[in-house]
């Protein structure tokens, strides 16, 4: 098995194609670079590189290797990560990372739920429309990840479980003139300033066949929205002008629907979020484990 420099080095240079780079990212001379790279090549038995004067680029041998060396570091890092929280009274710390639709829904009832039986625990909510968030399961980034998986294709190596499939609520202040307008449709609610979290390039494809799937339509959703933000709060804030609308899961706004500073548009066919929980398989401390048996149990009961 490569030693921990030897394998820092083929990843560098394997991503900048510059022993200058390479040796500059991992913080080492040039020299000690060329030594380490030696030491892959000879205990690998492989060629990795197929070096020229102004750049080092993988051989065929290295492009297969390089899936087997990102496994070895992701191990690597495990360990390590398993290793200091051997000391840690309270168990480590959960990293939950989550779709801003998600955070009152499902994060908070679980997370509740989990600290009851582990008050001690410590958590992390990173909260974000990611574009890519099992690549973040798979590289150790998040423990877990709750969210919207429409836009993601399949991944090795990752449990999922799909909580529900929810309709998209959108809102508008009780003066916006959209309520006195009957059930629209998306076209004629996009005629308005719309503020929403970033919509990824599924939901971009998902609203232009919405919308009619011409070049005109197109056109239309590439200017959505008017305002992007992560941030709920910030979004239902906006509502209290009285142009905007914005769109997210209904129990987002329930204190505001509560109060009726809000009201909800009667969309005619409103789309869909396929919320999911992933994790990496039999990965998991006690409070991953835990928190994931939460999650289920809330599926179970919105069947």
């Amino acid at each position: 098995m490569l030693n921990e420099n030897a394998l820092n080095a083929f990843l560098a240079l394997a991503k900048t194609g510059s022993f200058q780079d390479a040796a500059r990212m991992i913080g080492v001379s040039n020299a000690s670079l060329t030594r380490y790279i030696l030491q892959a090549e000879t205990e690998t038995g492989l060629k990795l590189f197929n070096r020229s004067r102004n750049n080092s680029k993988l051989t065929r041998e290295g492009q297969e290797y390089l899936g087997v060396a990102q496994d070895l570091k992701s191990d690597l890092e495990r360990y390590l990560r398993r290793v200091a929280g051997l000391g840690d009274t309270n168990g480590g710390v959960l990293r939950i990372g989550c779709g801003p639709l998600t955070t009152r829904t499902l994060i908070l009832p679980a997370l509740t739920k989990v600290r009851e039986e582990m008050p001690d625990q410590r958590f992390e909510v990173l909260v974000s429309a990611y574009a890519r968030p099992l690549d973040l399961l798979q590289n150790d980034q998040l423990d877990i990840f709750v969210g919207d998986l429409t836009y993601t294709p399949e991944a090795d190596d990752v449990e999922i479980l799909v909580m529900e499939r929810r309709p998209v609520a959108f809102m508008a202040h009780p003066a916006h003139e959209i309520h006195g307008r009957g059930p629209q449709s998306l076209n004629d609610l996009f005629e308005f300033p719309f503020a929403s979290p970033h919509l990824h390039k599924h939901w971009k494809a998902t609203l232009t066949k919405a919308l009619g799937g011409d070049a005109g339509a197109a056109k239309k959703v590439a200017a959505l929205p008017q305002i992007e933000s992560d941030d709920y709060a910030f979004l239902t804030a906006l509502l209290d002008w009285p142009d905007f609308i914005v769109g997210g899961m209904r129990e987002a706004f329930t204190e505001m629907l509560a109060s009726k500073t809000v009201k909800e548009v009667d969309v005619a066919t409103p789309p869909f979020w396929n919320i999911c929980a992933s994790r990496k398989p039999n990965d998991g401390s006690a409070a991953l484990n835990l928190f994931w048996s939460k999650l289920a149990g809330f599926d179970a009961t919105n069947q």
